[in-house]
């Protein structure tokens, strides 16, 4: 039990090191997204089976997984669990979950330690980064040694040289003395060669184990070699690491670090010949019962595919993986040459309607029987591939189903696209969120219908969606605020009572939006993000043809272009609102609400979009404000304008 422990004291991360891609600063506001692109919305379902509707974007982890089912093989329970554990290692342990300082502070007279930084400060001048240099087993190690020695006489000593040991995790070289007791000169040797190589010595420290190896009276003599092979590879001496871990796989007396040594030297290889380890890691990952090794290899064989290795030799993970993130490339040739199902899903993904090879694809994905793990993704491209009847009537089938939700989003924006009358196109307008934000149980529009609600339809239209019971309570609500303020908008003479409203609640605009919508959600607040009111179109956005709504009569949609080309021409909310307030002033000079409305024109040129006009309305509100209304309350809180 000791030496299974042992092993894994000084083992390194069996990965290189992966870039992240870091995001900007802040703010990140909360974004409705309805299918992941990176990995699926719950990733143990996905390694149970159940696809969902699969995405070029995924990342390999996950084109891995869906390959095995794809090509039947699939994953076994201990599989998916060792796919779907999460970090293996924290950036530190604290007395809470550290098993050695959970031993170490019981132990009498000892002061407690709170925690142990593990990961280290990569010493190279013009670059930084960190590594885990202590592994977790190694505190387990350390644990059940303090349990061996505990009642000996010098294991405060043997205590004190271990905390060294772990100081040098995270910084500096402490290096133990030599042990005065004989009884403790063995695992003192031990605790000395581990500090050199967390302290990064690691000549030093693969020439003490050298000497540990050959003391056959050590505790540690039958794990010291595999010690010097990753003293070795921390060198980046992989040949003579090689070279080492063979003599370990090859000799009997340490069988019970062969399977340690084999799996360490797949990482060397990984370095030494990366085309070869690739192909080998390629055929590894597709054969059933691999739970030993699945997870590491997982993580051997991304990190080639992200380095732009190209296997030694052709093999069919890697060739699909390549056509199906690329779109597609190839996947109807072997798709044809093989029949093989992971062929069929790339070839249908590569397909539009009116390519040539549909009728035989259709043929072979309407044989794909409902218990197949790609059962939704091949009838999703059976939908996008179909004649606009046969596919609403399958639509309407798959939706009956038990799928995952960010498939049921996409079946449904295919069935929006069908649609044949405004009922139906409420019907499939909202969608369910599946990011982290998401509320359970509330829909919201998707880009696509609240595009064509803003872009397509006419106003008399959008009033009546704004009280469909098709459609989820705020979302009614919210398209009922879009009306109002759109119909002020278009209206020939602006009714000043409502404009007057307008100014006091930043959270309206004329304009549809999909997903959560505003941040501050009270549309009567200032929202921090300057969200308020609405900005210009922009002159890409105006020029853009106006979405495709099939379902609209042609004077529904002749109505809806005059409106939008108003819309499209209008100015920022401040501008506007401003322009609006200033004439009615000039008008009404006497009415009560204008100080108050002057002062709310400034303040919306300050925490509202800006465009070219909005400066001079700004100063203008000002100006009057302070020169017919100086002794107002709302002349004191507007000491500046905005530009």
């Amino acid at each position: 039990m000791a030496l299974r422990i042992v092993i894994a004291l000084l083992i390194l991360p069996l990965f290189l090191a992966i870039p992240l891609e870091l995001p900007g600063c802040g703010p990140f506001l909360p974004e409705a997204v309805f299918h992941l692109q990176v990995d699926p919305e719950a990733p143990k379902d996905f390694a149970r089976g159940e696809l969902g509707i699969l995405q070029p974007t995924y990342e390999r982890l996950y084109q891995v997984i869906a390959y095995r089912y794809l090509a039947g093989v699939g994953l076994n329970q201990p599989e998916a669990q060792a796919i779907s554990a999460g970090p293996p290692h924290p950036d530190s342990w604290d007395g809470s979950d550290n098993p050695w300082l959970a031993a170490r502070n019981k132990v009498p007279g000892v002061a407690p330690l709170p925690r142990i930084d593990t990961y280290r400060q990569v010493q190279k001048e013009g670059f930084y980064g960190m590594y885990l240099n202590c592994n977790d087993d190694a505190f387990r190690t350390a644990a059940s040694t303090l349990e061996r020695l505990r009642a000996k006489p010098y294991a405060a000593d043997w205590i004190a040289g271990q905390d060294m040991v772990f100081a040098d995790c995270s910084k500096g070289a402490a290096i133990p003395a030599p042990a005065s007791d004989p009884q403790l000169r063995a695992d003192r040797a031990y605790q000395i060669a581990s500090a050199k190589f967390y302290s990064e010595q690691y000549d030093a420290a693969r020439q003490d184990f050298q000497a540990i190896a050959a003391d056959s009276s050590s505790p540690w003599h039958e794990i010291a070699p595999y010690l010097v092979a990753r003293c070795l590879i921390r060198a980046g001496k992989f040949a003579d690491a090689d070279t080492e871990l063979q003599h370990i796989v090859a000799d009997p007396v340490t069988a019970r670090l062969h399977a340690s040594a084999g799996g360490l030297r797949g990482f060397v290889r990984a370095r030494l010949h990366p085309a070869e380890r690739m192909h080998e890691l390629a055929l590894a990952l597709v054969q059933p019962d691999s739970q030993a090794t699945i997870a590491q290899d997982l993580i051997d064989y991304r990190v080639l595919f992200d380095q732009n290795v190209k296997p030694s030799e052709d093999d069919d993970l890697t060739a699909w993986i390549l056509s199906f993130q690329s779109g597609g490339n190839g996947a109807l040739e072997k798709w044809r040459a093989t029949h093989a199902l992971p062929w069929l899903v790339g070839a249908l993904q590569a397909a539009g309607p009116k390519d040539s090879a549909v009728p035989e694809l259709l043929a072979a994905a309407s044989a794909v029987k409902p218990d197949s793990p790609a059962y939704v993704t091949v009838n999703y491209h059976r939908v996008r591939l179909l004649p606009a009847d046969d596919a609403r009537t399958l639509t309407g089938q798959l939706l009956k189903l038990d799928m995952p939700v960010s498939a049921r989003n996409q079946l449904r924006a295919e069935r929006l696209r069908l649609a044949r009358n405004f009922e139906e196109f409420l019907t499939y307008a909202p969608r369910t969120p599946v990011d982290e934000d998401a509320k359970p149980g509330i829909d919201v529009l998707d880009d696509d219908s609240a595009l064509v609600l803003d872009r397509a339809v006419p106003l008399a239209l959008l009033k009546q969606a704004s009280t469909s019971a098709l459609l989820p309570d705020a979302t009614r609500k919210n398209l009922q605020r879009v009306v109002s303020i759109r119909s002020l908008v278009l209206a020939e003479s602006p009714d000043f009572d409502r404009v007057f409203r307008l100014l006091n609640t930043p959270g309206d605009s004329p304009f549809v939006r999909g997903g959560y919508g505003r941040f501050t959600e009270d549309p009567g607040k200032i929202d921090n993000y300057r969200d308020n009111w609405w900005c210009p179109v922009s002159g890409r956005n105006r020029e853009q043809a106006a979405p495709v709504a099939n379902f609209l009569s042609p004077p529904d949609r002749q109505q809806a272009a005059a409106e939008w080309t108003r819309l499209a021409a209008l100015a920022a909310g401040p501008a506007w609102l401003g322009a609006q307030t200033l004439a009615f002033a000039e008008r009404h000079p006497q009415d009560s609400r204008i100080p108050e409305a002057l002062y709310l024109v400034v303040r919306a040129s300050r925490y509202g979009c800006n465009d070219d006009k909005t400066g001079d309305v700004s100063k203008r509100a000002f100006d009057l404000l302070h020169r017919r209304y100086r002794n107002t309350e709302w002349a004191t809180k507007t000491p500046y304008w905005y530009n």
